[in-house]
């Protein structure tokens, strides 16, 4: 009998502590004398449907009469998390693979470790010179990803991160782009995941898919990177820092502005308002020339849009295969040098008198026009 399972000894402690007789815990767990007595001498174990009882007859918890100490291995798992953590930093595969594997053997369910294990392999699968060896390591690194997803099956991000991993271990590794697309699709409900996918597509000579779906990507971009800027800016002005608020709102601007084309198009629009946002913050600091610059930049982009306004994609750089988006929007009544007006008056109306801001608004009230006058509408 394999006597490294104390729960014998532990019986006949806790049955002295409790100063009960061996009849009294076999009356209580329905089992004869001579079965309480086995147990003490480590001549057989109870059965495990009897733990429950024998934990209660002593008020203590089944982890207790077993020796079970979650403290004990969470120590010892997180001294193997940090031999691991080294060898990854390090890069050294050959290092740390035998570790989480012999790990792997006492947790064989450890997400970590099987997360762990499944990179090794992949990353080793790269030394390799030998297809062979490489596709072996890279099957493997899939087994221990899968057994991962099934073992933290209530953890979805990572489900679907450890998924989006086997997918391109197909890609890069066995170049099965088929399966990599498939597994993919399947994760892919939020358009989470077009970029990759566009990428395996160009390796599948589907180049003019793969600039849609880049383009696509490019095109949330800008939407998004609105708000990005904008309220990370607000948080480094509440923070007092206004250095980097104007930093963020420059940043966007620049961004923004490589998306300006032959066409004044919806760039344009954008550039505008994120100009003049950074010409407040200059104000705020006492930029005086710097606030001008983006005034000026603000008032470039609003008339040029107003003048020949186009809120198709296409007008857009980069945009030729985007085709109907839907992401931008002509509904707002007015077009730019309205707003740009008013955001003049509004926050640099002490500077109305300088010819600067006399010119900028002569400039915007001879370009703006309703979307009817610019065509954008139809009467």
């Amino acid at each position: 009998m394999n006597n490294n399972l104390n729960i014998g000894n532990k019986i006949a402690e806790y049955r002295r502590e409790k100063g009960a007789t061996q009849e009294q815990l076999a009356d209580y767990a329905g089992v004869s004398v001579a079965a309480v007595s086995k147990w003490e001498t480590q001549q057989s174990y109870p059965d495990i449907t009897l733990l429950p009882s024998i934990a209660d007859f002593f008020e203590v918890s089944i982890d207790s009469l077993l020796e079970y100490n979650v403290t004990d291995h969470t120590q010892i798992l997180n001294g193997i998390y940090e031999s691991l953590r080294e060898s990854e930093l390090s890069g050294d595969y050959n290092r740390g693979l035998p570790i989480v594997l012999d790990a792997l053997k006492k947790f064989p369910n450890d997400v970590h470790l099987l997360e762990s294990a499944a990179r090794f392999l992949d990353g080793r699968s790269w030394s390799h010179n030998d297809e062979n060896l490489c596709k072996k390591d890279s099957l493997e690194a899939i087994s221990y990803f899968e057994k991962a997803i099934r073992c933290g099956s209530s953890d979805k991000k990572n489900k679907l991160w450890f998924t989006r991993d086997i997918a391109f271990i197909y890609y890069n590794n066995l170049q099965d782009y088929k399966k990599a697309l498939e597994i993919l699709y399947e994760i892919n409900e939020s358009q989470k995941f077009n970029i990759d996918i566009a990428a395996i597509k160009y390796k599948m000579g589907e180049k003019k898919e793969c600039k849609r779906l880049l383009q696509s990507g490019l095109a949330n971009s800008i939407i998004n990177f609105w708000s990005i800027a904008g309220t990370l800016a607000n948080c480094y002005e509440d923070e007092g820092n206004l250095e980097m608020a104007l930093e963020a709102q420059k940043f966007h601007a620049y961004y923004i502005s490589a998306f300006t084309w032959e066409t004044p198009n919806y760039a344009d629009d954008i550039c505008a308002f994120s100009y003049i946002e950074a010409a407040k913050y200059c104000k705020k600091l006492n930029k005086t020339d710097e606030m001008w610059e983006n005034i000026e930049k603000s008032v470039e982009h609003a008339v040029r849009f107003d003048e020949n306004p186009s809120y198709k994609h296409t007008s857009m750089k980069f945009m030729d295969e985007l085709g109907d988006f839907g992401g931008y929007s002509n509904s707002s009544p007015n077009i730019v040098c309205h707003g740009i007006l008013r955001s003049l008056r509004d926050n640099f109306k002490e500077f109305e008198t300088d010819e600067r801001y006399i010119k900028f608004c002569e400039e915007l009230n001879a370009a703006k026009k309703s979307k009817i006058e610019a065509g954008v509408w139809e009467k």
